[in-house]
């Protein structure tokens, strides 16, 4: 199974700790989709998803695991149920097309009317560096609205991790 990652599983290392077979194919673009902060969160922000676009792209890291590893991450009878792993297709940074799955929130789990806190758009925006994703896309995401976190104890711990 190949997995397109565009948020917090980009951190190859870290996915590889649940799911050991984890492995970064490369960096690719998901066109016909925009990144968005609209899935809803338990504390009171929102977090990454992807929503269909027609004149946008989502860009991300391609990860290869073994499919007996899926369960590892993706329960459907759990917080999974959120989410469904959708059939996707991006184009690698060497123009090749790869069949991939990738989260998206079900209906049900989506706000538009909250905001993500600035230190979860910190990580997204350090992961995304980290991962060599183009400058302008995260510039994009740099520019998206936020609000402060007002547990200013968790603000500090997840700003100082990102």
């Amino acid at each position: 199974m190949i997995l397109f990652a565009f948020a917090g599983n980009m951190d190859v290392e870290e996915f590889a700790k649940t799911v050991p077979s984890a492995k970064k194919i490369d960096i690719a673009k998901l066109p016909g989709y925009t990144f968005i902060f609209n899935k809803t969160a338990d504390d009171q922000s929102s977090k990454a998803n992807i929503a269909p676009s027609n004149d946008d792209a989502v860009w991300g890291v391609l990860i290869e695991l073994n499919d007996n590893e899926k369960g590892n991450f993706y329960n459907g009878e759990t917080w999974s149920i959120d989410f469904k792993l959708e059939a996707v297709n991006c184009i690698a940074t060497n123009n090749k097309v790869y069949a991939a799955h990738a989260f998206v929130a079900q209906p049900h789990a989506v706000n538009t009317h909250l905001l993500p806190y600035d230190w979860y758009q910190q990580k997204v925006i350090s992961l995304a560096k980290k991962a060599g994703l183009p400058d302008e896309y995260i510039t994009k995401i740099s520019t998206m609205p936020v609000k402060i976190d007002p547990d200013d104890g968790r603000r500090q711990r997840r700003l100082k991790n990102s």
